[in-house]
């Protein structure tokens, strides 16, 4: 079988992770493939391996660069594989998780050159876990907005919020963990979009 080891990293003493500027993903990789090159080199084992895949390469990826500089190899991406086909050869396994939703970083919900700090990141995955425990959704971005918590739910899905009981619910409890306001972005939720800001609905309905 293989060997399962949990390695521990720390981005967030890095000043050119901290400050999110739009290479924050170069120093996250960079910091993570060091670390996995040592254990490599410790071990014995000629390669890292890396699960990205053909979808990847149509977006803005930094932490290529930072692979690329490490050596790390991608199998999937080198056989052709894309998401789909991940998906599928994972079904086709029997694997439970094999239409499991993307979940990237928590970072990636702060605005670039707004410093990345642990209690933002606090707040984002208490206020994501919340939402989704009381609303059935797949895909969820909670947004850190200069302490606006910004909503984000496949399009598809933002139907699900327009009760006002629940809005008011939602509201209370992301203003309690600490967010100065509360909105759901109309647009929806967009791989290819950035944390840019959008036409938003106010979550509170006083």
């Amino acid at each position: 079988g293989l060997q399962h080891m949990t390695v521990e990293t720390d981005e967030l003493r890095n000043p050119s992770y901290i400050s999110n500027s739009g290479d924050r993903c170069y120093h996250c990789k960079q910091t993570l493939y060091r670390e996995l090159r040592k254990i490599a080199d410790r071990h014995g084992y000629e390669a890292i391996l890396d699960g990205t895949q053909t979808d990847d390469m149509s977006d803005y990826r930094p932490g290529l660069r930072a692979a690329a500089e490490e050596r790390v190899l991608s199998p999937l991406l080198l056989s052709g594989f894309s998401k789909n086909d991940v998906r599928e050869a994972a079904r086709s396994l029997g694997l439970t998780v094999w239409d499991k939703p993307a979940v990237p970083c928590l970072s990636s919900r702060i605005p670039e050159g707004q410093a990345v700090t642990v209690e933002k990141l606090e707040m984002i995955d208490r206020a994501e876990l919340y939402v989704k425990s009381i609303v059935p959704i797949r895909d969820l971005r909670v947004r850190n907005h200069l302490g606006t918590a910004r909503i984000e739910v496949a399009p598809k899905e933002r139907h699900l919020f327009f009760q006002e009981e629940l809005m008011s619910q939602i509201d209370r409890e992301l203003r309690r963990i600490g967010f100065s306001s509360v909105t759901l972005d109309l647009k929806g939720y967009s791989k290819s979009k950035h944390s840019t800001p959008e036409v938003t609905l106010p979550m509170s309905t006083r």
